[in-house]
């Protein structure tokens, strides 16, 4: 038997070792590839602001690093998107960088000391501005773009405090307390179906995508999107990067097909999600998120206090376990830390954990899913390659399918039908070997530029059989664009034998192995 670097025997078995905890198998010295299908996508903050921290993440197993543009200088970023990508240098991993814009959110002021408690059954007056309260009063930036009337809900600091409004006046409003508790400084506030008059994308998000772009950032979250303009608006920025946009609105979930016309993902942020629909329909709204956007060809993520005690514990609750595996079986790309990682005592073992966890709901039967039927795309040559290298892996018991990719879509296409064969995306492109550290089953490898389709394939198998990924005899399903070089539509589907020539001869070894 031969072992493979996602811990699989060459018949395809699925071997008792996961590897390392972050799933990742390699020789000294070498990565090559990673076993853990969902990606983990980690937020970077103070708690990981150290270079050394960031390259024990990507050891622990961090795929992407997200930057939170709602905090933070550019000094600050900059920092930290160089160390990101020493760190994935060091380890020979790509690790992609993910910029969350800040958006239209709503937040209150600030108090004398920091918090003030809003006693329940009080009232309170909420007043249009960034200045400071006392409890009885509180500020509340751009109130004067929300459109209240009486009885509407006002929701504090992540929802854990609940207004209802009396009277309203422009710029100003009076509400009484259903539910107190502690409010601290520029704490959210959010108006549960009132209409905003807010622009998706403001002039601190346009300075900063702008900062972004300069950068290099490989991947943009868009917060508070509510239609496919606003993600077009941002594209028209950020050019060719892809652009996620974040699900936390009801409007953005009632807008969902939309907006997945023109992202290249949706992200289910359940932190504001949850405090405008509501705790109890929020597990079934993110399923059916996940659902929309797989069969929608785009990148999946499940964020917001995955493993939240982790903040300030050693270990997670069975509950957050659990969370997680659910995520994982419904089929997301990604799962994604928030302060666990940011602002937590222990960044690495989340991470750890994390990829854990991941691991062990993919070991669950029937795991992967297809999660898009053919049926359900438009049928361009481009879907029926990628779902016949599918098929063909599934159906031949193959280990390994070969995606060469100019832009990524060649393995996005491929990933989008879940097959149980590990995909290996060849890419001369350094933007696109960080975007694809984001897709689900992915692994990107460096690869040059070649002028023929043939010589393509017998550089692609020699650097596998270099790395010990594949071993002379196997059989590998390879999907391209042809002609090379020129980002052409995924057209070709070749069945190769490793240690044969371009044109699947086997020599003597091949056919010795093939016949065993």
């Amino acid at each position: 038997m031969t072992r493979l670097c996602d811990g699989r025997t060459h018949d395809g078995h699925q071997g008792r070792e996961h590897g390392r905890r972050a799933g990742i198998w390699a020789f000294p010295g070498t990565v090559l590839c990673v076993s853990r299908r969902t990606k983990i996508i980690a937020t970077l903050g103070p708690a990981s602001a150290d270079p050394v921290i960031i390259s024990q993440m990507v050891e622990a197993g961090m795929d992407v690093a997200r930057l939170n543009f709602s905090h933070g200088t550019y000094e600050s970023h900059a920092a930290l998107i160089s160390a990101v990508r020493a760190a994935a240098a060091d380890h020979d991993r790509p690790v992609g960088i993910m910029q969350d814009i800040q958006g239209p959110r709503i937040r209150v002021g600030t108090f004398p000391d920091g918090a003030v408690e809003i006693e329940t059954g009080s009232d309170v007056r909420l007043v249009a501005g960034g200045g400071e309260g006392d409890g009885s009063l509180v500020f509340v930036q751009r109130l004067e773009k929300v459109t209240l009337e009486i009885g509407a809900k006002v929701l504090l600091s992540d929802g854990l405090i609940r207004l209802e409004i009396t009277s309203a006046d422009g710029d100003s409003a009076m509400a009484r307390v259903i539910e107190g508790g502690m409010l601290s400084d520029r704490k959210s506030a959010a108006f549960p179906g009132a209409p905003l008059d807010l622009p998706a994308i403001t002039d601190k998000d346009i300075a900063d995508l702008a900062f972004g772009v300069e950068q290099g950032v490989d991947i943009v979250a868009a917060s508070f999107v509510t239609s496919g303009d606003d993600i077009t608006r941002v594209k028209s920025i950020v050019g060719d990067v892809p652009v996620i946009a974040k699900i936390e609105r009801v409007a953005a979930y009632e807008n969902l097909d939309d907006i997945l016309s023109v992202a290249d993902g949706a992200m289910v942020a359940r932190g504001d999600l949850g405090v405008e629909l509501g705790i109890a329909p929020l597990p079934r709204a993110q399923k059916d998120i996940i659902s929309r956007t797989n069969a929608g060809s785009a990148v999946s993520i499940t964020a917001t206090e995955m493993l939240e005690s982790m903040t300030s514990s050693p270990r997670p609750t069975r509950a957050e376990v659990t969370d997680v595996a659910n995520a994982v079986l419904d089929g997301t790309d990604a799962v994604m830390l928030s302060a666990e990682t940011a602002a937590g005592k222990y960044p690495i073992r989340a991470v750890e954990m994390m990829a854990a966890v991941c691991l062990e709901a993919e070991a669950s039967p029937g795991y992967p899913e297809e999660t898009v039927s053919f049926s359900s795309l438009e049928r361009s040559f481009a879907s029926a390659i990628a779902h016949a290298a599918a098929d063909a892996a599934r159906n031949l018991g193959l280990d390994m399918i070969v995606a060469f990719t100019e832009s990524g879509s060649t393995a996005r296409l491929v990933a989008q039908f879940r097959p149980d064969a590990r995909i290996i995306a060849f890419t001369p492109r350094e933007a696109t070997f960080n975007r694809l550290a984001l897709v689900w089953g992915v692994t990107p490898m460096h690869f040059p530029t070649l002028d023929s389709t043939d010589a393509m394939i017998e550089e692609a198998g020699r650097r596998l059989l270099e790395r010990g990924m594949v071993a002379p005899g196997d059989w590998l399903a390879m999907a391209a664009g042809i002609p090379p070089n020129q980002q052409a539509s995924t057209n070709l589907l070749k069945l190769h034998i490793v240690g044969s020539d371009a044109n699947g001869i086997p020599g003597s070894a091949t056919s010795k192995r093939i016949e065993e």
